[in-house]
């Protein structure tokens, strides 16, 4: 994260270069923060948050489960992303948002009180490469399995519980493929480290169901999509072994709400196949306001 950008820390906004927090603190230390990532989409009209209200809901319901006490209200942390974006001048980009124990803690129970920090970037003042129309990955199946949610809250967005993923990724990167796909502790396929997955038969879009995944928002606007455009689609329990009479796949997630599939493993897609690229087209035109259905999606920025 470059100087020059503003954060919001605590109802201040400082430049992020003095966005800090102690190595010893709880929540560096022992991963008890929550967090949020939302997009910031150009849109026909100019830019705007894509589904701020259920990111903000989210973040809230995360801290809940972790036993956190969210210092403000929801409407000061939507303030806070209103305003960073348009001190920033975000058009195209992501906001991310934490609640953590910033205070230096050597148990495994934190006894301080609770900080939120707001964060709100374009994709190019940072590095973070924006996706692209032709972008889509291959897939391994990691020997990582999702975590089970009788061992921690698979609900919300953790920060602890993301070493999972990153260790399904790694694994994955490892022999080569693009992305990790992980199971579930039952050996039905669950999501990937950051995303939900789709996939393709004929006209029906199949997709696991919720009980040890993450249910992404873009996850459930897709599934809205997809409800408007007459094609059926079912939350069912897939193995690995069902993936023979799928056609098409992609993943869902903020940063690429459809992410063609090339293969998982040696089962290869059609990619990006018909469905595929006809969906991603309609939440293109979603992203960009062009669909008055879901304009209850977005949330204009106030310019000047």
């Amino acid at each position: 994260m470059t100087s020059g950008i503003t954060t919001w820390i605590d109802g201040e906004f400082i430049d992020c270069a003095q966005a800090t927090v102690p190595l010893l603190s709880h929540s560096f230390s022992r991963g008890s923060a929550v967090f949020e990532v939302m997009a910031v989409t150009s849109t026909v009209t100019g830019p705007a948050f894509f589904c701020l209200e259920e990111h903000v809901d989210r973040f809230l319901f995360s801290a809940g489960q972790t036993y956190m006490k969210v210092p403000f209200p929801r409407e000061t942390i939507r303030d806070a992303l209103m305003e960073l974006a348009r001190i920033n001048s975000v058009t195209s980009g992501l906001a991310k948002f934490f609640a953590y124990y910033p205070d230096i803690e050597f148990g495994t129970t934190p006894s301080g009180g609770v900080s939120v920090a707001v964060f709100c970037f374009n994709y190019s003042s940072c590095g973070i490469r924006k996706p692209e129309e032709n972008d889509s990955v291959s897939v391994g199946i990691s020997p990582y399995r999702k975590l089970h949610p009788q061992t921690t809250t698979v609900h919300a967005k953790v920060v602890g519980n993301y070493v999972n993923g990153y260790l399904a990724r790694m694994e994955s990167r490892s022999r080569g493929f693009d992305e990790a796909l992980m199971l579930d502790t039952g050996g039905f396929i669950a999501e990937g480290p950051s995303a939900n997955i789709f996939l393709i038969r004929g006209e029906t879009v199949e997709t696991p169901t919720e009980e040890n995944v993450l249910p992404g928002i873009t996850r459930k606007v897709i599934l809205e999509v997809l409800d408007d455009m007459g094609y059926p689609e079912k939350q069912v329990h897939i193995r690995p072994g069902d993936l023979q009479r799928y056609e098409e796949a992609f993943f869902s997630g903020t940063t690429n709400p459809v992410l063609p599939i090339r293969c998982i493993e040696r089962k290869d897609f059609i990619c990006p196949g018909p469905l595929t690229r006809e969906v991603r087209r309609k939440m293109e035109e979603v992203l960009k306001g062009a669909v008055p259905r879901y304009e209850k999606y977005l949330t204009r920025i106030p310019r000047g």
